[in-house]
């Protein structure tokens, strides 16, 4: 370890991708996955139904996050076209990352030119405030294709621009936010796309059950089917009549299998119910109580319940408080003579 301590330095690990994720993130997050359902003194069987029940908060979570990110629009702090763009690929929570460094950008930061040639021009980027040693440097490559790079290395490190980017493109003009600048795995179809193959349900072993990866997979299918038919309205609504039809042929099966169910239950329950024998419930023939303690219960009350006695905090007598206490006036009253 002390031979390689050169990559210690987080500065040798800037061309390195790690989703934002530090050196020890991995095992914080990971204890924190389990906090409030483990601890040191968990039994094993106690951590398998522990660990179910942390799985499915986690799931719950991350239903809840998609349902969000599917059914809500993102607040824009500006009209610019990158920041629409942003908000309509990214999920809600990388979005929030991404509008902290657009704002960044927008209010906060200026820059200085160091050099400018036909294919590149070299900026420095920071705020006022900040010394400018400690300002990073941008390059801005003219091509047909946008290409900027920055020494802070945010993007090649957590997969997003940072905001001396952002604020470089915002001043070249560029109209939108690159392509190649938006990492799938933080995009709103990450969750049910697979590359561009279609997956089969034959290559998955399911058994007589419908897993959840085999949903999924359809989810995936459905997902892309609509994605690859919506620039066509005869497309869409063939695909619409395809699923009507299959909608039609469920409440079918639905129905017939409810009108089978009750009618051979209830002969069963016909036959259980005569086989018993039949037994008829009265009234009580004495007038009884179904509230509070019998008066004439015989249950010896326990110290608790017993009636407490008074006693005085200052001669602790019993019978009286403190108020009342004789022997505290008398000393009250002796002591005033004696002044």
């Amino acid at each position: 370890m002390y031979k390689q301590r050169k990559y210690w330095a987080k500065a040798f690990l800037k061309d390195c991708f790690f989703a934002g994720m530090t050196s020890s993130g991995r095992s914080e997050s990971i204890h924190s996955f389990f906090d409030g359902y483990v601890n040191s003194k968990t039994m094993l069987n106690e951590f398998v139904m522990q660990y179910d029940k942390a799985v499915e908060a986690r799931r719950a979570a991350e239903e809840d996050e998609d349902f969000k990110t599917m059914n809500s629009k993102p607040i824009l702090s500006s009209v610019h076209l990158i920041e629409a763009k942003a908000g309509s690929r990214y999920t809600r929570k990388i979005f929030d990352e991404f509008k902290k460094e657009w704002t960044e950008a927008t209010f906060n930061l200026t820059h200085e030119t160091i050099s400018k040639n036909l294919e590149e021009i070299k900026y420095k980027v920071g705020q006022l405030d900040v010394d400018k040693k400690y300002w990073r440097i941008v390059n801005f490559r003219i091509s047909d294709k946008t290409d900027v790079t920055c020494s802070c290395a945010k993007f090649e490190t957590y997969g997003i621009l940072c905001k001396h980017i952002l604020y470089v493109l915002k001043k070249r003009h560029v109209e939108t936010l690159p392509d190649h600048y938006i990492l799938p795995r933080w995009t709103v179809d990450a969750r049910h796309k697979v590359d561009n193959c279609n997956i089969g349900l034959e290559d998955i072993h399911s058994g007589n059950e419908v897993s959840a990866l085999t949903l999924w997979c359809v989810q995936s299918n459905f997902k892309k089917a609509t994605e690859q038919a919506r620039d066509s309205p005869t497309e869409i609504k063939k695909l619409n009549t395809i699923l009507l039809k299959f909608l039609e042929e469920q409440s079918i099966r639905t129905r017939s299998k409810q009108s089978e169910i009750p009618t051979r239950d209830s002969n069963a329950g016909s036959s259980q119910v005569n086989m018993m024998p039949q037994i008829s419930i009265r009234d009580p023939l004495v007038h009884t109580n179904t509230k509070g303690r019998p008066k004439s219960a015989t249950r010896i009350k326990s110290s608790l319940e017993a009636p407490k006695k008074r006693s005085c905090s200052y001669c602790s007598e019993v019978g009286h408080y403190i108020s009342s206490c004789s022997k505290k006036k008398a000393d009250e009253s002796r002591l005033e003579k004696e002044g």
